[in-house]
């Protein structure tokens, strides 16, 4: 009965090491990307200060009183930030092959524990015992689990080697899509669209107010090529 007790919390123990994966550990001084966002929706939504909506409203000629496109712009930086946050979020390509072939090494650390541990004969009756099943049921379980063992290493090291690594800018990807919407909705409500002139300050610096707004840190350059890339997709070439 202690040898059952004792393989019982071994296998446990070394189970629960193999199987529990790393949370993500915060930095203290980490903002929530979140802040400010309303999230109890279909579709999250930035609440924008009246002080901001009459600046936006500025320069994007949309009238101040029309509540429907306002919403429609928290809305698209709500969205924008959901997306943000689920990036930070996402393991990297280099984390998640770590945590693989940390896994395989555990794995195989396991598999040499059993396999010493049910060397024993006490272990291997108790083992038997706690099956609850006739003998030779047991001992097909415990040659399924250690056959598991065996080659799980060498497929987590397998699964390891084909993660691979995305493009660098993945971020980039929001603040296109940002700047779709804010372009989309601005024409909607007044007609006005981006367009190639150099002499159109007034989308450029429409855009750059609210991006500003989703990503403080966003440069000037993404948000250049954003409104270019919405040009090309939509073939705004006027101006």
């Amino acid at each position: 009965m202690a040898a059952e007790v004792l393989l019982r919390a071994d296998l446990c123990e070394a189970v629960k090491a193999v199987v529990e994966m790393p949370k993500h550990k915060r930095q203290a001084n980490q903002l929530n990307p979140l802040a400010g966002v309303d999230t109890n929706r279909a579709l999250a939504r930035l609440r924008l200060t009246n002080a901001q909506w009459r600046k936006i409203s500025n320069l994007s000629s949309i009238p101040k009183s029309m509540d429907e496109a306002r919403e429609a712009i928290e809305t698209a930086l709500g969205m924008f930030l959901q997306f943000k946050a689920k990036e930070l979020l996402r393991e990297s390509a280099p984390e998640i092959r770590k945590e693989l072939r940390d896994i395989a090494k555990d794995t195989r650390n396991l598999y040499r524990r059993l396999s010493n541990l049910l060397s024993r004969r006490d272990a291997y009756i108790a083992s038997s015992a706690a099956s609850q099943r006739l003998t030779q049921e047991a001992e097909q379980d415990l040659s399924h689990l250690r056959d598991v063992l065996l080659h799980a290493p060498k497929r987590l090291l397998i699964a390891a080697h084909w993660v691979k690594d995305e493009k660098r800018g993945p971020k980039a990807e929001y603040i296109y899509r940002l700047v779709g919407d804010l372009d989309g909705i601005r024409e909607h409500f007044t007609g006005k669209k981006i367009t190639r002139s150099y002499k159109d300050s007034e989308s450029r610096e429409y855009i750059t107010y609210v991006c500003k707004i989703a990503d403080p840190t966003v440069s000037k350059g993404t948000i250049d090529n954003a409104m270019r890339d919405r040009i090309t997709k939509t073939g705004k070439h006027r101006g």
